[in-house]
């Protein structure tokens, strides 16, 4: 059926619709071992996400979550957490609204952390997919691929490391320390108290290890976490 909606979706030019079809059947192939179809189908929904600028559009995270994955088992790890940045960075748009996606993105999100040792991070994950199970519970087996996974990663020998990720509300405030605006002109702009200002960038501070803002910006925009300052 991923197949069959995939090719009506380039005939008819609907590009989410093919790029969400292509990163399916790529994580189903990744999951049976048959990585050449992977590949071809991740190379495809990442030139389309290039070509029309759809970087940041939910329908495109599931193919970073492949790519990331992909690239993890090519033993490039450096393209690995390139990847995986991309989607981390745009998760908070997948929320509850579209649960399958976003219960599925993070899910393939903690597969790849898991599989380079970030434990920290794979645990954010599962405590966000909880959050999204609690307002749609209802998801059929994927919540049976959820619990699989959750035992998984609390068996795993792997250790505790790596950073936690940024929460959604401190990725809503990080392309804001590029600029010129004060803890209180933020606030203003996200309509939040300073004192939250002041406690989410103490915050992200410590999960990027730097200790002042403009370090901040450097470290997030080394690892993808930023893009173009906000207006």
């Amino acid at each position: 059926m991923f197949t069959e909606a995939s090719a009506v979706a380039v005939l008819n030019g609907n590009t989410d619709t093919s790029v969400i079809c292509d990163s399916e059947l790529a994580l189903l192939a990744i999951d049976r071992g048959e990585w050449q179809e992977a590949v071809e189908r991740l190379e495809r929904a990442l030139a389309m996400i290039d070509e029309y600028r759809m970087h940041d559009y939910v329908s495109c995270l599931l193919a970073f979550a492949g790519a990331s994955r992909l690239a993890v088992h090519r033993g490039d790890l450096t393209e690995a957490r390139r990847q995986l940045a991309r989607a981390m960075r745009a998760r908070p748009s997948a929320t509850y609204a579209l649960p399958y996606v976003a219960v599925r993105l993070r899910l393939q999100l903690a597969k790849a952390c898991l599989a380079i040792a970030e434990v920290v991070s794979a645990r954010q994950l599962l405590r966000e997919i909880h959050d999204i199970l609690s307002h749609r519970p209802a998801l059929g087996t994927l919540t049976g691929e959820v619990e699989k996974f959750r035992r998984v990663l609390a068996s795993s020998a792997a250790g505790v490391t790596g950073l936690s990720p940024l929460t959604p509300a401190e990725l809503r405030l990080l392309p804001y320390l590029q600029t010129h605006l004060t803890a209180g002109g933020i606030a203003e702009r996200l309509f939040v108290s300073s004192h939250t200002v002041k406690a989410e960038m103490k915050s992200i501070y410590n999960k990027l290890g730097v200790s002042s803002r403009s370090e901040a910006v450097q470290k997030a925009t080394t690892v993808g976490l930023l893009g173009a300052s906000p207006m």
